[in-house]
């Protein structure tokens, strides 16, 4: 190149910083007007503590490609490309503000091309990396992905660095290192804007009150008169206990807002979805969710089994009650010993709808294999066995026919005691299959959603340097086409986790309640109750 006729000539590099990069010529005067290299190489230093951090894998050669620029046969020195600045600037920006420090205006990358002849930053580890999402068969393929992506398709204001529990799920692969921003998305709806989750905000602390309320209602009307509700229907004593601790965790979520579903995770600013147990109190509140809702599911299946010794084996209150130290340790001890591995296993997350944390908001596999598999094994097992128990009533009532004691008495009471059972099996099952259902569509579809709603923010310009996206356009994760999430899908899911609270209090609402209820406000008004005035005169309940 000495030998072009050309008012310039190529020179070796002689600035320390640049030494030993990807060219070894550069050409004067350079991009920002110095003539030579010992008056760019005090500028230049300016910026070591930068290098010496490494804020930015990119910075150093970016800074070279403006004050040393690479040689090469063109008239003009070539410019670094904005994508190249970006990825300078998104890494180094916030450090350098700490200690009072701005973005030099002359290397606004504003000013640096996009797509023409320009230097850019090696994408090639991106770009082996980045799989297609045409490639990735979408059902439950999507949730066994095992693809790990380059963290440098994240852009740099979701990239985390304060653990190493966060990550997405995508239908390209899993990309680590980043996680959701928790801000309403009003451009990009996909994970719905400020007005859908304001709305799921409130219907959730509706249900949540109302689900609060009747199941305290329940507890205390136990309580009230323990001995009336022997086994086999105690079990809803329990069931009551564990929704009125859920009901409290999404109280809690509300009130708290996003200060345990998000937090600043990464070099900015911007609110992220916890992930992990990088938040003591989005865990907490997350275990207890996970604990209560997988007891409750235990103490379901007792009840089931309850309702079978009674019916198909005839076993008597007293005999089944016997078992109740079995009962407690297999209803606590198994959720206690899942909500362990769901901490151990870093399945916890922020769900941004609600404000609580969860198990599997952002981990289809923790969704599907915590949540979804428990319920649907509690809910066939006790399927079974309600199905047998009922059995064995109809032909009970099928043999009080053929006697003729005061038949119709009997059969009624029966036929009440079948019609109560069969109720509230369908109250609980419903709702429990309806969030199983919508706990394998979330799973299904959470990757498509992800990759979507981050393929949109890469092509819009404006987003791309909102968000900090340092590569091309043309290696955004891919458009899988899929439709944005309903609302319906989600104030379902929230009415499913809570109405059987209200369920549980159907079940105690009776004349006999309101008995008990005054034989205990006697009770503690010192007030004996009414003496019957004739001999005669006896209780018919």
């Amino acid at each position: 190149m000495n030998g072009l006729s050309s008012p310039r000539k190529c020179e070796l590099i002689t600035i320390p910083m640049c030494k030993n990069l990807d060219y070894n010529q550069t050409v004067f005067p350079n991009l920002l007007g110095h003539t030579t290299q010992s008056e760019a190489n005090p500028a230049i230093s300016q910026f070591n503590p930068l290098i010496k951090v490494k804020c930015s894998e990119d910075i150093r050669l970016f800074l070279c490609t403006v004050y040393a620029p690479v040689c090469t046969v063109l008239e003009k020195p070539i410019q670094p490309c904005r994508e190249l600045c970006l990825s300078a600037k998104n890494g180094c920006e916030s450090l350098m503000k700490k200690f009072g420090f701005q973005w030099p205006d002359q290397l606004d990358c504003n000013k640096f091309p996009v797509s023409d002849l320009c230097v850019g930053k090696n994408s090639s580890e991106s770009s082996s990396s980045k799989k297609s999402s045409s490639d990735v068969t979408f059902g439950v393929s999507t949730i066994a992905n095992e693809v790990v992506l380059s963290p440098k398709i994240c852009p740099h204001v979701m990239h985390t660095t304060s653990g190493s529990h966060f990550s997405l799920p995508l239908l390209s692969g899993r990309l680590p290192d980043c996680s959701l921003t928790c801000e309403a998305d009003n451009q990009v709806p996909m994970m719905f804007d400020g007005r859908v989750r304001r709305i799921l905000r409130i219907w959730t602390a509706a249900w949540s009150v109302a689900c609060f309320v009747c199941s305290l209602f329940t507890l205390v009307t136990f309580l009230v008169d323990l001995s009336r509700f022997a086994y086999p229907v105690r079990p809803i004593l329990y069931l009551a206990f564990c929704y009125l601790a859920i009901s409290l965790v999404y109280m809690i979520g509300v009130v708290g807002e996003d200060g345990f579903a998000c937090g600043t995770y990464g070099s900015t600013p911007k609110i992220l979805v916890t992930q992990g147990g990088e938040n003591v109190g989005c865990s907490a509140l997350a275990v207890v969710h996970y604990f209560f809702f997988m007891a409750s599911c235990a103490w379901w299946l007792v009840l089931c089994l309850a309702w079978f010794l009674a019916a198909n084996l005839k076993w008597g209150a007293e005999s089944i009650a016997a078992l109740s130290p079995y009962f407690h340790a297999m209803c606590w001890g198994i959720p206690a010993v899942l909500s362990v591995t769901v901490l151990v296993t870093n399945s916890v997350d922020g769900d941004v709808f609600t404000g609580i944390c969860s198990v599997g908001n952002l981990n289809p596999s923790a969704l599907v294999y915590f949540f979804f598999t428990p319920i649907v094994v509690s809910l066939a097992l006790g399927a079974v066995l309600l199905i047998c128990g009922i059995w064995s009533m109809i032909r009970i009532r099928s043999y009080i026919k053929l006697q003729h004691a005061d038949v119709e008495r009997n059969i009624s009471k029966l036929e009440k005691l079948m019609l109560r059972i069969g109720a509230f099996a369908i109250m609980y099952s419903l709702p429990t299959a309806m969030n199983a259902a919508i706990m394998w569509y979330q799973a299904v579809h959470m990757p498509a959603w992800l990759e979507g709603w981050l393929h949109h923010r890469c092509v819009r310009l404006q987003d791309r340097e909102d968000f900090g996206f340092t590569f091309p356009i043309d290696e955004c994760p891919g458009d899988p086409k899929v439709a944005a999430p309903e609302i319906i899908i989600f104030l379902l899911k929230y009415v499913s986790q809570l109405v059987v609270g209200i369920t549980c209090a159907i079940w105690v609402v009776s004349s006999k309640t309101l008995s008990s209820y005054h034989k205990a406000y006697l009770a503690l008004s010192s007030r004996s109750p009414p003496v019957p005035n004739h001999p005669d005169q006896v209780n018919m309940r």
